[in-house]
């Protein structure tokens, strides 16, 4: 049976400021705390380890002020390399990472990545976002709320302190239970640290209101529309062409807008992320989502407001230009005068 792998990190930064953070490693993972959770959302084991740090040699004040960690316990720890093997060894050979947030997944294989330690973990990587799972059972799917506050809400027992990997690991899996996580299991997230390298390891994953596309990555907008995937508009339900209401439109050309309607599922709105990549190059994640009469304005709405921003603009740059012409004119007059 698979388990379920709730882990929490901590991590350090440059004591003097961010302006002299490493450009590889803003964060050095400094703890790895987890427990590992069954089918039946009980713990049956955990993990925690102190990681020696090898880029920031001093802890930032606020770092130890809230984790209450020293700089000699860090240096009692070990390598992260050795954490990191000591960690995906427990792990198992069938397990998905549960976090709080999308945070922890990204800073640990960014710290795998300095360490010469890429692409070790699955992919694509799908994990359980907790975060994510609360505001979809008791808020709008969207607020971000904290472990704490999750914590508090749910009159879970506060036994121990936060800020330390294996406490709030233990925090997140005792939230996991408390809440109705059988009511939103399915809706797993998809870490994007790597990006698809050829069309054959693009990701696409139909969830019950709504499917995701991950592209391989592009050099130019016009490379990202000519592909079919990437600029087609079909219902997230059967599959099947939209009828074209409002094509893909952009606010600043990062995030894509459309409007599309099914004739036997109704309106669709599809949101496509321009997610930027080394080298100049970029790839796109792509919703096409269920929706309704009020979200179906909203698009409408949008776009209209991009329209009369734009219309804005123009006409300020036409009165910039017609105020120069003016300056020319009595520039022009002046001069003629002058020369009378």
């Amino acid at each position: 049976m698979m388990d379920y792998i709730v882990m929490d990190l901590e991590w350090n930064q440059n004591p003097y400021g961010k302006n002299n953070n490493h450009p590889d490693i803003p964060f050095e993972i400094i703890e790895i705390g987890a427990v590992k959770v069954n089918d039946d959302l009980e713990v049956v084991d955990e993990f925690q380890q102190v990681v020696k740090p090898r880029v920031y040699k001093r802890l930032h004040y606020k770092i130890q002020e809230i984790t209450h960690l020293t700089i000699e316990e860090l240096n009692s720890g070990e390598d992260f390399r050795k954490v990191i093997r000591n960690f995906l060894n427990w792990c198992g050979d069938d397990y998905i990472f549960c976090t709080w947030g999308s945070m922890d997944l990204t800073e640990l294989q960014k710290n795998m990545k300095h360490y010469g330690m890429e692409r070790i973990l699955e992919f694509p990587l799908f994990y359980v976002d907790l975060q994510k799972m609360y505001s979809l059972c008791y808020e709008d799917g969207h607020i971000k709320r904290t472990l704490s506050y999750a914590v508090e809400e749910l009159n879970i027992k506060e036994d121990e302190q936060f800020h330390r990997a294996i406490c709030d690991a233990e925090y997140t899996a005792k939230v996991m239970k408390a809440m109705d996580f059988d009511k939103v299991k399915e809706m797993l997230s998809i870490d994007t640290f790597y990006s698809p390298r050829i069309k054959e390891e693009e990701v696409f994953v139909r969830f019950p209101t709504y499917t995701k596309y991950i592209s391989r990555e592009f050099l130019s907008k016009d490379e990202m529309f000519f592909d079919r995937d990437v600029s087609s508009m079909k219902c997230n339900v059967c599959d099947k062409p939209l009828k074209v209401l409002i094509d893909w439109f952009s606010d600043s050309g990062k995030m894509y807008y459309c409007l599309g309607e099914c004739q036997e599922h109704g309106y669709v709105r599809g949101k496509i992320k321009v997610k930027p990549r080394e080298e100049d190059s970029f790839f796109v994640v792509k919703i096409m989502r269920s929706t309704d009469e009020e979200g179906a304005e909203s698009i409408r709405e949008k776009q209209e407001s991009i329209r009369e921003k734009r219309r804005e603009r123009r006409q300020k740059s036409l009165d910039s230009e017609i105020v120069i012409e003016e300056i020319w004119d009595e520039d022009e007059i002046k001069s003629e005068l002058d020369d009378k």
